[in-house]
């Protein structure tokens, strides 16, 4: 079985805080991004634990380049996108890493299976280089 192909940093946002999972979807819209994958119910509160959806404010824009900022002030709502490149997928192909700041986390059970669910991330750029 193939690598997971998304590794979605948290907390710190380096070694050992992250969750590896699959990229079932990556829209980016200007400045937004929406992020599909599926994650176990442990992954889940993880997530939702070292997040506080919502916590996003625009500092200012120059020239159509925004910078949005975490309110949290603390980085409590900031995540690192990181395409695994030892997946055979070809996301890391198509994105790079990424800073995130967290609008809203939804989830919902998956049929079928147990413990896992359908998670969608939404979120806007950070505006600021990694």
């Amino acid at each position: 079985m193939a690598n997971k192909d998304l590794r979605i940093y948290y907390d710190t946002l380096l070694s050992p805080d992250y969750i590896d999972c699959w990229c079932t979807r990556w829209d980016q819209e200007g400045w937004n991004i929406v992020i599909g994958t599926f994650l176990n119910k442990s992954d889940v509160q993880t997530l939702m634990a070292n997040t506080v959806p919502g916590a996003v404010g625009e500092l200012y824009s120059i020239l159509g380049r925004k910078v949005y900022t975490d309110l949290t002030w603390t980085g409590d709502n900031t995540l690192k996108l990181h395409p695994n490149s030892d997946s055979d997928s070809t996301l890391k192909s198509m994105r790079e890493d990424t800073i995130v700041y967290v609008k809203n986390i939804s989830t919902h059970p998956l049929a079928g299976t147990d413990g896992w669910m359908e998670c969608k991330i939404e979120c806007v750029k950070s505006g600021n280089s990694i």
